[in-house]
């Protein structure tokens, strides 16, 4: 006989990291704006962290067939899909060798981005079977060489010969990678991205580059990271005009975008998607996670009288979404007939302060109040997640929060621990700047800095003055004391 305690362990809401998750394809829920990816002219994908762009990175690097299938005829065709990312291949260079490559008198990030670009549709070009007589063929053949090379790693020698004197036997190597060039000649960068291009439209392709992770370039340094990143934008609005059949698609932290400064930036806006969702699309996303387990599955159509088509589950109405989630989660986290449902009692929780709900933050709720539910002597209820374990699951999310996403933004940590142990969570502009005054930043800098990434939420006042609330998402974490329930 199955068990409750046997139901909350087959209970799994996947993982928050999308990089971890090995069943992305099937526990991906469609929000809106995701077919617009597919769209050539949308370049720019933007959302807080948590927000899943790089679950959709994912889809489209790791689980393409799936993703074909997800979108249809709205899938872009005769397209090269080529992964890039700060994790994997770029992280490589963001100490030695990138600072090596800095201190190369004609260094620039655009060059940089330049031979970064060229050389990764180059390797595309090359697993696809295209062959050349230019400068292209002399990559390629450097390829098959050494078919599993690190291009990375690579660019540091290379880099020397692109903007630097010429070996003297015109080869340049890295391990077995290594191309062999005229006598005095560089590695012309222009010329391989023209003939990429021209093979490229001849045959009627494309390759989008698509590029996630960045964020983590030379984190240690943000005027360095902004400067490189600005200077990845400079080249996209450059390729736009010039390699129109490579694509650049750059996923990136909203926060971020907002602080970046680059002339013609004002040409992309247009081409930018903001990943948002609301609380149908994450109730969806709630029960696809639950019924991956036949065992939990099988326990809800039992309950609801109802066999769930799991490839028809996001076409299901607001009401039978909410009957399949009641029938794991008890109805409300207080009893009483003006307290809130239990859902929405979770989302208010997890609302960041420009309003923002996204699935890490509630997938961390409901595998914290799983785990609880699982330490409890008494599992007596009819639902599997009792209320008021919901709510102690609570803590847990707001100190990850905190420690996951705060903790990203280390020239603000001071200003953060000036809220511990404070007992109300909203500020007046006067408060904050007294309790900021002896900081850097700058209070006034600190405060608008809180607000874009989302730690405060920004009220006017009828008289004009401001006034900042932490939204519950933080208040746990950060170590506010505050009288009521959480």
């Amino acid at each position: 006989m199955t068990t409750k305690e046997d139901l909350l362990r087959e209970l799994d809401f996947g993982s928050v990291d999308a990089e971890s998750e090995e069943e992305l394809a099937k526990r991906f829920v469609r929000t809106q704006g995701f077919g617009s990816i597919a769209d050539k002219k949308k370049l720019i994908i933007l959302g807080p962290k948590g927000s899943g762009k790089s679950a959709i990175f994912r889809l489209f690097t790791d689980f393409t067939p799936e993703t074909r299938e997800l979108l249809g005829d709205d899938f872009p065709d005769n397209t090269h899909i080529v992964k890039a990312t700060g994790g994997d291949d770029v992280r490589s260079i963001d100490d030695q060798s990138l600072q090596q490559m800095m201190r190369q008198d004609e260094f620039s990030y655009e060059r940089f981005w330049r031979i970064y670009i060229g050389l990764k549709t180059a390797s595309r070009l090359g697993e696809e079977g295209y062959e050349s007589d230019g400068e292209l063929g002399e990559v390629l053949r450097a390829f098959d060489e050494q078919s599993d090379w690190r291009i990375i790693p690579a660019l540091k020698t290379i880099w020397e010969k692109v903007v630097g004197s010429p070996p003297s036997d015109g080869r340049i190597s890295y391990g077995k990678f290594s191309i062999k060039f005229s006598s005095g000649n560089k590695l012309d960068i222009g010329r391989l991205l023209e003939e990429e291009q021209r093979i490229l439209e001849e045959n009627g392709e494309s390759v989008w580059l698509m590029l996630d992770r960045i964020d983590e370039l030379r984190s240690k340094n943000l005027d360095e990271r902004k400067e490189l990143l600005e200077a990845l934008f400079r080249t996209q609005i450059n390729f736009m005009g010039r390699f129109e059949n490579i694509n650049l698609k750059i996923f990136l932290r909203t926060d971020i975008w907002n602080e970046l400064h680059f002339t013609n930036k004002s040409h992309i806006v247009d081409k930018r998607i903001e990943l948002n969702w609301n609380d149908t699309q994450l109730l969806r996303l709630i029960n696809k996670r639950m019924i991956q387990s036949e065992l939990i599955k099988g326990g809800i159509e039992e309950s609801l009288g109802m066999d769930i088509e799991e490839s028809e589950l996001e076409k299901y109405d607001r009401e039978t979404q909410e009957d399949i989630f009641y029938s794991v989660f008890e109805d409300q986290v207080y009893s009483g007939p003006r307290e809130a449902d239990l859902f929405d009692w979770m989302t208010k929780r997890i609302r960041d302060g420009h309003g923002g709900k996204y699935p890490r933050e509630l997938i961390s709720f409901c595998n914290e109040a799983t785990r609880l539910q699982l330490q409890k002597d008494d599992n007596s209820g009819d639902r599997l997640i009792a209320g008021l374990t919901v709510r102690d699951a609570y803590k847990k999310v707001s100190a990850q929060r905190v420690n996951t996403y705060l903790t990203e933004f280390q020239e603000l940590d001071e200003h953060f621990d000036r809220f511990d142990g404070r007992n109300k969570a909203e500020f007046s502009h006067g408060e904050l700047l007294n309790m900021f005054d002896d900081l850097e930043p700058q209070p006034e800098d600190a405060i608008k800095r809180m607000v874009d990434i989302g730690f405060f939420e920004e009220k006017r006042e009828g008289d004009g003055g401001r006034i900042y609330r932490i939204p519950r998402l933080y208040r746990d974490g950060i170590g506010l004391v505050l009288k009521g329930r959480p």
